[in-house]
């Protein structure tokens, strides 16, 4: 069951607390007490008062369980979108590299890569300690089911394909790698 959160109203300046009323004292003075949206009830109402909260630094006011498991989802969910952008950047490099004879694909699947890195940048930039020092291990996750969806997409046996990722973190990412085409055979 959700906590009832209660929202801020501050008191005139000098102003003390009317019989009756709760009140929590701050340092810029008295703060009514009113109630807040529940997270069950709203959950975007529920982050906006949250966010108020936090900025006009009312930590009385902080559902910190749900803030704290809210923010946990928020990595977990970040740290999904990389596997699964790294995880599309590996397939079509797969392709360019093993399924040199679709040339009439060629171009798509460069135009995929070069999205997925763009993707994978940005995602970086904002989160540039989203690995968590596991670099190395993300990207073995998403080759593996890159590898299989390879397999899966193009009809070669699955042992056609290299079981540990042929390549490293620094080289997919470099703009100018697309394996198997006349640049980088």
């Amino acid at each position: 069951m959700a906590k009832t959160q209660t929202a801020p109203e501050m008191k005139p300046e000098g102003a003390e607390c009317e019989a009756g009323e709760r009140c929590q004292k701050t340092d810029t003075g008295p703060v009514s007490v009113q109630p807040m949206v529940k997270i069950d009830d709203d959950f975007h109402g529920w982050l906006l008062a949250q966010a108020s909260a936090l900025r006009q630094q009312h930590h009385f006011l902080l559902d910190w369980e749900h803030l704290a498991e809210e923010l946990e989802a928020m990595a977990a969910r970040d740290r999904r979108e990389l596997k699964e952008r790294l995880k599309n950047l590996l397939l079509h490099l797969l392709k360019l590299k093993f399924q040199p004879g679709e040339l009439h694909r060629h171009h798509s699947w460069r135009s995929s890569v070069r999205e997925a890195r763009e993707q994978i940048s940005d995602i970086l930039e904002d989160s540039p300690g989203i690995f968590q020092g596991k670099r190395d291990a993300v990207l073995a996750s998403a080759y593996s089911r890159a590898r299989d969806k390879a397999a899966d997409d193009s009809g070669l046996a699955i042992d056609l394909f290299p079981v540990e990722c042929p390549w490293s973190f620094d080289q997919i990412m470099q703009h100018d790698f697309f394996p198997g085409t006349p640049r980088d055979s």
